[in-house]
């Protein structure tokens, strides 16, 4: 058999070969290779069906599930399991860390017993709703007038020291900074135990796991395994599947 291609345009000759022994017969099959790309039940679709499926705010907050992953490997070298009850320090602040707790379906943080972040807006929202007797306005948010002027004044003091928190944890930039990592990291644990789709994340999601990872001593320039999920950060910074 002879077969002549100069590009991948070019039609294909076949040649006869002149011997004793039967030879199959060679067809061109484009049109059955045709038929089979306009088969609608061969084709891959609907793989996903909508795009919240790629927005992480619809799997924030459910209960965190068992890693398959984490199951199956023995602990790995530059590995971190980040499991309910799992607490972690993303480094000292003016001589108290930044501690990371993993709950049942969420993040927690604090420096010292003070919280921070989302865990100091819950706190002050149900001390504040403890006060007034959780009456509401018609908008349906804490009536804030039914505060006396001890109670202001109560809450005054309690909004003075978160304050002199987040002074003390480098002002209202770093503090956010911090306190955003919880966030990425809450995503982390959904990535890696099989629950939320890598490519739901951010680039400025991945620049804060990252930080969150390098905080808690995890050499991130290398392979890393998270819940027994072996992940690598790529040239330009983006988490994948290693």
């Amino acid at each position: 058999m002879r077969v002549e291609a100069y590009n991948t345009y070019a039609s294909i000759i076949y040649q006869g070969n002149k011997v004793n022994k039967r030879m199959p017969n060679f067809t061109p099959q484009d049109n059955l290779y045709a038929e089979s790309l306009n088969d609608e039940s061969k084709q891959l679709k609907n793989v996903y069906y909508d795009v919240s499926e790629f927005n992480p705010l619809n799997f924030l907050g459910t209960a965190y599930i068992s890693s398959k992953a984490i199951e199956s490997v023995q602990v790995q070298e530059n590995s971190i399991n980040l499991t309910p009850g799992t607490t972690v320090s993303l480094g000292e602040y003016s001589g108290q860390d930044v501690v990371l707790h993993v709950g049942d379906s969420s993040i927690s943080m604090f420096w010292g017993s003070n919280p921070i972040g989302t865990d100091y807006s819950k706190r002050i929202t149900d001390y504040i709703n403890q006060m007034i007797n959780y009456a509401v306005d018609k908008y349906g948010f804490p009536d804030m007038s039914k505060l006396t002027k001890e109670q202001v004044a109560q809450l005054w003091k309690v909004e003075k020291n978160q304050q002199n928190v987040i002074y003390k944890l480098g002002g209202p930039e770093e503090y956010d900074y911090l306190t955003k990592i919880g966030g990425a990291v809450d995503c982390l644990i959904r990535v890696a135990n099989g629950q939320m789709p890598i490519a739901s994340l951010s680039h400025d999601v991945y620049e804060k796991i990252k930080t969150g990872l390098d905080k808690m001593g995890i050499d991130t320039s290398r392979p890393f395994y998270v819940n027994g999920q072996k992940f690598v950060f790529s040239d330009d910074g983006v988490l994948r599947y290693a």
